[in-house]
């Protein structure tokens, strides 16, 4: 029997930008069996009164009283979460509206049989003072890396291997492999049913509370449930287009800190 698949993703009118190009590719997914549900969470109905009339697709706007843009977010996450439940789906495909992902995501990520999958994409990231493009994924140390390091620099004597993550190298995301991650690209990923009966998104401190992303995997972690990565499955992320170069070519934005 074919799943079925609930195609997600929180959005809010600041996002507008990526709403052409988000909606013509969700819309045109090569899986059969899925639905598609977008929650706004914009202070006002405007934009929700738009997303209402495209076809084929069931907008909620969510009426969440917190001011925190975070928040929101969570908030509308957690209503996708309960929709997927409620509405008997196997799978909830996870989106961020700025992601675009292939139009064989489903199949691809369904293929790993994992209970918590993602894509690959790349962001923006301030590293040693410089915004560079980064992949949004992360692996801990290996024990081999680890031990180069305490080789190498002045290390904490009470840190540990797992304490530690470090990007996806070119090689892994070229690889077209699936890998076992300590952070996956959350903006693409596939869930089981099993984790969303379980796990939501919150404010609560699993270990230390970075984002909404980050949270629901720490929780998903400590029911045993691990984030894998397909580098297979890359996807483009249209924040490059709320970017400019400054004159030396670096990649800047007026409310960096917002965005990671």
């Amino acid at each position: 029997m074919e799943n079925k698949i609930l195609v997600a993703a929180p959005t809010f009118e600041g996002m507008k930008y990526c709403h052409d190009r988000f909606f013509n590719r969700i819309l045109n997914l090569s899986y059969k069996n899925y639905d598609i549900l977008i929650v706004d969470n914009s202070k006002t109905e405007e934009y929700f009164q738009e997303l209402k009339k495209i076809p084929n697709i069931t907008a909620i706007h969510d009426k969440t009283t917190e001011e925190k843009s975070i928040f929101r977010l969570i908030s509308s996450r957690n209503l996708i979460l309960e929709y997927g439940i409620k509405n008997n789906y196997s799978h909830i495909l996870m989106l961020d509206s700025d992601v675009i992902p292939p139009i064989d995501v489903i199949e691809e990520l369904l293929q790993s049989d994992k209970d918590i999958v993602s894509g690959i994409y790349s962001s923006f990231f301030n590293i040693a003072g410089k915004t560079k493009l980064m992949p949004v994924a992360w692996k801990y140390l290996t024990e081999e890396e680890f031990i180069e390091m305490k080789r190498n620099y002045d290390v904490n004597p009470g840190l540990k291997r797992f304490d530690l993550r470090r990007y996806l190298t070119e090689e892994e995301i070229n690889s077209d492999k699936l890998h076992e991650v300590a952070m996956p690209s959350a903006g693409c990923m596939l869930i089981k049913r099993q984790v969303f009966e379980k796990v939501r998104y919150g404010k609560e401190n699993p270990k230390s509370f970075t984002g909404d992303d980050i949270h629901f995997i720490e929780k998903a972690k400590e029911f045993g449930f691990l984030p894998y990565c397909n580098t297979k499955v890359k996807c483009e992320h249209l924040i490059v287009e709320k970017y400019k170069k400054d004159k030396n070519g670096n990649f800047v934005h007026s409310s960096f800190s917002d965005l990671i």
